[in-house]
């Protein structure tokens, strides 16, 4: 009784991890729009001009929260590092 338990267990969890899966995010395309927020600041780029580039591609929150987020980094950690934690973070989700 109890291998069936498990059996249907497994059987109904199977759906639920492709499910995960397909909304697992792009991290790739994260990181590089991290490291374009990143790059813009290096450059002189204001943070109203990259916020406002932001939301055409993502929700306002998300875009504010981004920007507030690379423009409160001290300068010297504007590094490509930045894009390579991101990844490797969004990677462990």
């Amino acid at each position: 009784m109890t291998m069936r338990v498990l059996l249907a267990a497994l059987i109904c969890a199977a759906p639920m991890v492709s499910a995960q899966e397909a909304v697992k995010p792009d991290c790739e395309a994260q990181a590089a729009l991290v490291m374009d927020v990143v790059n813009g600041r290096i450059d002189g780029v204001r943070k109203g001009k990259a916020r406002r580039t932001l939301s055409k591609g993502l929700d306002r929150t998300a875009a504010d929260m981004l920007a507030e987020w690379v423009y409160t980094l001290p300068e010297d950690q504007l590094t490509d590092e930045i894009g390579t934690t991101w990844k490797a973070q969004c990677d462990a989700l």
